[in-house]
């Protein structure tokens, strides 16, 4: 990185916590680190956000509508009365107060998530902004077990919380119940985000840390649909072949679904890397699982 690359210098991290509010890791994280003080002293101003704390008191993942879904311009330029289409316009004001374009720094968004699908340590990068890439890959470099997805999805739609600053990363780990807390995956949370703070910190303080020349992605490609009749019920459940094999390539002919009759349905698609598979949170989005492509990206 330049030195003289304002645009790619950070002054502000947010860690947000509790955007879906039965997702209880971000919520926790978000208090101890206000309680114990965790980066009062860090050379980069860190703060915290608890962004829907009422979905986090009835253990629900939103009360209206998902947040994580409702920063569109047509939401926040708009007067719906919905609970969740309220705070994104509250949440995008608090950011927007904060992000200066006199200000020669910017704001990193640290957006912590949890997921029932077998998914270990998950680096969201949602746009093609490589400083966000490169602080996925000096997390992975440091936790080899960690996966980075890549998802332009936000580049279009401009939709979740995350699309609000050119920088930022989602944290996803699991599997995980909602409304459930793990010491292994809370630990995990909590390594992740120090070492994105460290590089952050590091890359505006003194020469950025030493990165591979590529790093390996898993790149969306795709969402795959339950199976559902025409009144749009359920006719199968995700095969059990499949379950808890996130990440693992899948090729033509794999059963991924089970009728309730018993018949098996199998992949008929080009071979991908599933994620997200059997995600409790989207049956109400009709997501059995995403197809990845799993690829090599420059960092240079």
């Amino acid at each position: 990185m330049m030195k003289d690359d304002k645009s790619q210098i950070i002054d502000k991290v947010t860690i947000v916590g509790g955007t879906h509010g039965n997702e209880y890791i971000g919520p926790y994280f978000v208090r101890k680190a206000e309680q114990v003080g965790i980066y009062q002293d860090n050379a980069i101003e860190v703060s915290t956000l608890l962004a829907n704390p009422e979905a986090f008191a009835q253990a629900k993942r939103f009360i209206d509508q998902d947040l994580n879904r409702s920063f569109s311009p047509h939401i926040l330029t708009g007067t719906q009365s919905q609970h969740e289409c309220q705070l994104a316009r509250v949440i995008s004001r608090h950011f927007s107060q904060r992000l200066s374009q006199d200000e020669p720094g910017q704001h990193f968004i640290i957006d912590l998530h949890s997921t029932t699908a077998n998914m270990g340590i998950t680096l969201i990068v949602r746009n093609n902004e490589p400083l966000n890439l490169r602080s996925a890959a000096y997390v992975q470099k440091n936790m080899p077990e960690a996966r980075i997805l890549l998802s332009d999805m936000d580049r279009v739609q401009h939709q979740s919380l995350n699309s609000i600053s050119r920088f930022g990363i989602v944290i996803e780990v699991g599997p995980l119940p909602n409304a459930v807390l793990r010491h292994d995956l809370f630990e995990a949370t909590e390594k992740v985000v120090e070492l994105v703070v460290k590089f952050l910190t590091l890359s505006k303080t003194r020469e950025e840390p030493k990165l591979p020349e590529e790093v390996t992605v898993f790149k969306f490609r795709e969402k795959v649909p339950y199976p559902r009749d025409g009144e749009g019920d359920l006719t199968a459940m995700v095969h059990k072949d499949l379950q808890d094999r996130d990440y693992r390539l899948l090729e033509a002919n794999h059963p991924i679904f089970m009728t309730f009759q018993g018949d098996e349905i199998r992949y008929s698609g080009e071979p991908g890397h599933p994620v997200f598979i059997n995600e409790a949170a989207y049956y109400l989005e009709d997501t059995a699982f995403i197809i990845t492509d799993r690829v090599g990206v420059s960092l240079k």
